[in-house]
């Protein structure tokens, strides 16, 4: 099977030109067709056809993408900038997956099949009805993305075939072999005899004109009866469609929210350095003390821009925006208590919308409102919703409260799941205060599958749902009876109140005009009130009640004669309810896009999205688009941004993030000061260097006493080694490095740690082994590996760099890996080089190589800045008893006898890149037709595995033959000089 190749895009070429005189007419006619639809058809059929296309196989050319400006013109821009850039990164996360899939030997990864038959759909659809060959479980969900191939895809063989537009190449021989992506879902035979195989659903060009007589026969007739091929499934499309459909749903944003994201203009940003908004006039001054001693003076300023709009809604209760910029953004560097200020902001917010709430309540429910509750039904019901299921039950079962006085809500979204538990968690444990300073917990939900914290399961709206489709019919029964009485028992109480309170307005008017004692008067006020609140709980009660009503109904119909249930439509139905009456919904991102947010009766009036700087700005399109007026936006453009997969979409600023691209408009952010992690010797290089100098040092740290490590002059606070004879390398085709000199002497400084440990009784200090290569991360496991299953294991990290963003270790060692005159790949990238660094809470000691890193014009100031701090040491500078210590798994100038081994080992399957001549310039081509270097790899964006991705989605097997002979050559000139 032949990947793809600078072959492939000239054989494309030059069988487009043989055929242009034969299909100039329909080629014209698809152009204008594109042209008039490229941006009107938002089908996602549209998707599924652009991401499994032709081009699913070639790199795109330059005029299809655009950068992203910092503002547009019009949405009709806004759309027509971002989708073909979403496109190209969809195709090349699935071309990757595709890549990595072709090495893998599982039996379970490339399933073989055998076609039954090919059924034409409209506008150039096919689909090939497949059955397994040998008995294995299906590895899809309808809708995945997939290949179907023959041969069994793995390494290429040869380069010299030709290919055609949708994969087939043609190797000179009678056999074809080919490949084509497409969309597999379960198919159900008429034939009950036959098993249930799979419909693999593709589109071929515009074979839809049945006027064209060039509809790629020469794959079609491939797909011949009993003929074998191999299905490879790569993934779903389910993000990517999200996206794609808040894009389309872009021109329906909130017109000021459209207006602020199309062009950021600086007469609307506020003016945080000018003035700090007053905290609300209802918290009473024992929660503002609260606030002042639980917030330090950045944070606290953070919340009160937060909550400023929401203080000054309306009386009815929901957020209005008060000034033209809905957008508050909070910066939060490392250590700086992102994740406790979102806390606080989230209680003040809720806290301020819920006393608005309150208050238009009350007033309401006063005698001379109330009468607005005996409206006799709203005037249009929404299908599926739970007016519709309470008033099929009964006519007398109707909520007056959404209607009345709708509850505020809050939509809260991350766009990894644990930095969404992790705020769902913190709301959870601690809960929050009202105005009296007591803790009372808000009503939330979480929405989202595969989630594994208890907090998140326990608030799950999936989880809810499934324990109720798990009752019986006399448990429902039983609890439908019990609901109902409560039902009737609140109306009568509702009744009752709205009586007292007609009477209690007619003696307190009686009493006003003739005039009587304060007193009385105030008691009179009091005890309306005391009825007003009373009133106000029956009612939120008979509300709740209806609602649960209504979910034991959906239940309910399972078990009626001639119901015509359906228990997907339930779950959704359930699922929706859940999600409705929370105040709270936390969910990710991507799940916002998911259909239970379009079943909700009523949007939310806030948006806070933290680490909003790590998704990218189509990334978080689904939930602005939920009705909210104001967002809060929380992250840090030091830190990584997105992952983005493909270069020409990398390149073209598409992983930038809404946030970035609002602060470099000129739009100030709340920056969080005061850090609370790292040692003052820790803190000063990333200060200076990623933040003007402007973070501080918490009292909780700075009056820390010094840890008795200290004391060596190896166990600094913070420390550079610098290890000159370390050697990168790496495995055949991978571009991911590793050093094993730098793997032994960072268990050096470990085990040296220890030492001192156990002199001050065994102290307890977690130690975090980070370094940005996935290589080396292995290699580093198999040098601890002896401690990793020691009690002392335990507390130990080993990960890469990036994989640690957001977390801390009280000593960090950190391996750089690269060592030599080649560059430093995507170690030079300077937002990763701030989250390695920021990680230590009292020790970093960075492990490198000093001379190859100061290739990198910002690692070359952090060693300047290390020497003239006296936090340099070199090899020279160790004490020999150091690097010999018996025992110790490094020692100068020899190894123990596992990593001899291993060194020897390395030997054979290990290229040294500085054993290779410097004039071997070593070129191989991409799949797309791109040249690149081997060993001077540019820097591109962040990979899902963190490894450098310098060579595109290059054909890994033709890497490996090119290097295994180069290496072969090499040996084989060493042997002749011995």
């Amino acid at each position: 099977m032949h990947l793809a190749s600078n072959s492939r895009s000239r054989s494309w070429k030059q069988s487009a030109d043989s055929r242009q005189l034969n299909t100039l007419t329909v080629s014209s006619r698809k152009q204008q067709s594109s042209s008039n639809q490229q941006y009107h058809d938002t089908s996602v059929e549209r998707l599924r056809r652009e991401v499994t296309n032709e081009q699913f196989w070639q790199h795109p050319e330059e005029s299809e993408l655009q950068c992203v400006p910092g503002s547009f013109e019009s949405v009709e821009e806004y759309v027509r900038v971002f989708e073909p850039l979403l496109f190209e990164e969809c195709r090349a996360q699935l071309y990757s997956t595709w890549e990595e899939s072709i090495q893998t030997v599982s039996r379970d990864a490339h399933i073989m099949v055998h076609v039954k038959m090919v059924e034409r759909r409209e506008r150039g659809w096919y689909d090939v009805i497949i059955f397994r060959v040998h008995e294995c479980k299906w590895n899809f969900k309808e809708g995945d993305v997939a290949i179907l191939s023959t041969p069994k895809p793995g390494p290429a063989r040869s380069n010299k075939k030709s290919v055609n537009s949708v994969g087939a190449v043609d190797d000179g021989k009678h056999e074809l072999t080919g490949r084509v992506a497409g969309t597999v879902r379960t198919y159900i035979p008429t034939d009950t005899r036959d098993p249930a195989g799979a419909s693999f659903h593709f589109h071929v060009g515009d074979s839809y004109d049945s006027s064209s007589k060039v509809d790629n026969d020469n794959l079609l007739r491939k797909f011949q009866p009993k003929s074998i091929w191999f299905l490879t499934v790569l993934g779903s499309l389910a993000t990517t469609q999200r996206e794609y459909i808040a894009l389309h749903a872009f021109p329906h944003l909130n017109l000021q929210m459209q207006t602020a994201v199309l062009n950021p203009s600086p007469e609307y940003f506020p003016k945080y350095e000018d003035q700090t908004p007053s905290l609300p006039e209802c918290f009473t001054q024992g929660f503002v003390d609260h606030l002042h001693r639980t917030f330090n003076t950045p944070q606290l300023a953070a919340i009160q821009w937060a909550a400023m709009h929401t203080a000054t809604g309306t009386a009815s209760g929901s957020t209005k925006r008060q000034e033209p910029w809905p957008f508050t953004l909070v910066q939060g560097p490392p250590g700086t208590g992102k994740t406790h200020t979102v806390w606080g902001m989230l209680n003040v917010i809720h806290l301020v919308q819920y006393q608005h709430y309150y208050t238009s309540l009350l007033k309401k429910l006063a005698p001379e409102s109330y009468k607005q509750l005996n409206v006799t039904g709203p005037k249009n019901i929404s299908a599926g919703s739970i007016d519709e299921i309470l008033q099929s039950m009964d006519q007398n079962l109707l909520r007056t409260l959404p209607t009345f006085c709708p509850k505020p809500r809050m939509l809260v979204c991350a766009p990894s799941n644990a930095a969404t538990d992790e705020l769902l968690s913190r709301v959870l444990e601690r809960g929050f205060l009202d105005g009296e300073m007591k803790m009372y917990r808000p009503d939330v939900a979480r929405v989202g599958v595969d989630l594994h914290t208890q907090a998140a399961q326990v608030v799950s709206v999936e989880r809810r749902t499934e324990q109720l489709l798990m009752k019986g019919q006399e448990e429902i029964h039983g609890w439908i009876h019990q609901l109902r009485a409560r039902e009737f028992q609140l109306s009568q109480q509702i009744s009752l109140l709205q009586r007292e309170l007609s009477t209690a307005a007619a003696v307190d008017r009686s009493q006003r005009s003739v005039g009587v004692d304060p007193v009385v008067l105030a008691n009179l006020d009091h005890n309306r009130d005391i009825l007003l609140q009373n009133l106000a709980a029956a009612v939120e009660g008979r509300d709740k009640v209806l609602v649960e009503l209504s979910r034991f109904f959906i239940l309910g119909s399972r078990f009626r004669l001639g119901s015509a249930f359906n228990l997907e439509d339930a779950r959704d139905s359930l699922e929706a309810s859940f999600a409705n009456e929370a105040e709270i919904v936390f969910t990710t991102v991507s799940s916002s896009g998911r259909k239970l947010f379009s079943r909700l009766t009523h949007g939310f009036d806030m948006l806070v999205i933290d680490e909003a700087a790590q998704a990218s700005e189509v990334a978080i399109l689904p939930p602005l688009l939920l009705g909210a007026a104001r967002c809060v936006l929380v992250g840090d453009p030091q830190q990584l941004p997105a992952t983005v997969i493909s270069k020409a979409a990398g390149t073209l600023l598409y992983s930038r993030s809404l946030f970035e691209r609002f602060q470099q408009a000129g739009c100030p952010t709340m920056l969080l000061s005061v850090q609370h992690r790292m040692h003052p010797q820790i803190r000063e290089f990333p200060s200076r260097y990623f933040y003007q100098g402007r973070l501080t040092d918490s009292e909780s740290v700075s009056s820390l006493p010094d840890e008795i490590y200290y004391k060596d002059p190896l166990m600094q606070p913070y420390i550079f080694y610098d290890i000159t004879h370390g050697r990168e390398s790496h495995r055949g085709g991978s571009v991911s490095y590793q050093n094993i000199m730098e793997a032994q002497f960072s268990l050096r400084l470990y085990k040296h740690l220890q030492k001192f440990l156990k002199a001050d009784g065994g102290k307890k200090v977690t130690v975090g082994i980070i370094t940005p290569y996935k290589l080396q991360l292995k290699c580093l496991q198999r040098e601890f590996e002896q401690v990793l299953n020691s009690e002392d294991g335990k507390d130990i990290y080993i990960n890469t760099v990036d994989a640690f963003q957001g977390q801390e270790r009280d000593v960090i060692i950190m391996s750089c890996v690269r060592a030599s005159n080649h560059g430093v790949g995507f170690v030079s990238n300077i937002r990763r080089m701030n989250v390695a660094l920021t990680r230590a809470k009292r020790a970093l000691w960075v492990v490198g190589n000093a001379n190859a890193l100061m290739q990198s014009d910002d690692w070359a100031v952090l060693i300047a800045d290390a020497k003239a701090r006296n936090c340099f040491k070199d090899t020279s500078s160790i004490p020999k008893e150091f690097m010999g210590a018996k025992g110790s798994a490094y020692t100068a100038g020899k190894v123990s006898s596992n990593n001899a081994r291993s060194l020897r080992n390395a030997g054979r399957r290990l290229r040294h890149v500085e054993m290779m001549p410097k004039n071997k310039k070593g070129r191989h081509l991409s799949r797309r037709g791109e040249t690149t270097r081997m060993l001077q790899k540019p820097e591109i964006s962040r990979d899902f595995d963190g490894r450098d991705r310098a060579f595109g989605r290059r054909s890994p097997g033709l890497w490996r033959r090119e290097e295994a002979e180069r290496l072969g050559r090499f040996q084989k000139r060493r042997r002749v000089d011995r």
